[in-house]
């Protein structure tokens, strides 16, 4: 693959999900297809996404989405996998929540 379109992906990914990660997203890779015109994109989440967390997700998705000419398809997968279910990423990870033993995340 290109590494010019890895990096404009992941940049482009990493700026659309700012402000947009809500507490259960465990994690988050692409993958991008220059011969099919596709992205892939998948999320992990620590069970279902409330409805407002799910709506945050879709807005960072069409922000991705519009960065590339409208013949592109972009695929989502997002799979609800609590925690400490081993995830399998995507070649590219852009955001992977820590969950470190060590780390008290119930506040």
């Amino acid at each position: 693959m290109n590494n010019t379109g890895d990096l404009e992906l992941r940049a482009v990914a990493q700026i659309s999900l700012t402000t947009h990660i809500t507490p259960r997203i465990r994690s988050i890779s692409l993958d991008i297809n220059r011969d099919r015109k596709e992205i892939l994109f998948r999320a992990y989440t620590d069970g279902q996404l409330p409805e407002s967390a799910h709506e945050a997700l879709m807005c960072a998705l069409t922000e991705i989405s519009a960065a590339y000419p409208a013949e592109w398809k972009l695929q989502e997968e997002i799979i609800a996998l609590p925690e400490p279910g081993q995830m399998d990423y995507l070649r590219l990870v852009v955001y992977v929540r820590c969950e470190d033993d060590w780390v008290d995340r119930s506040i």
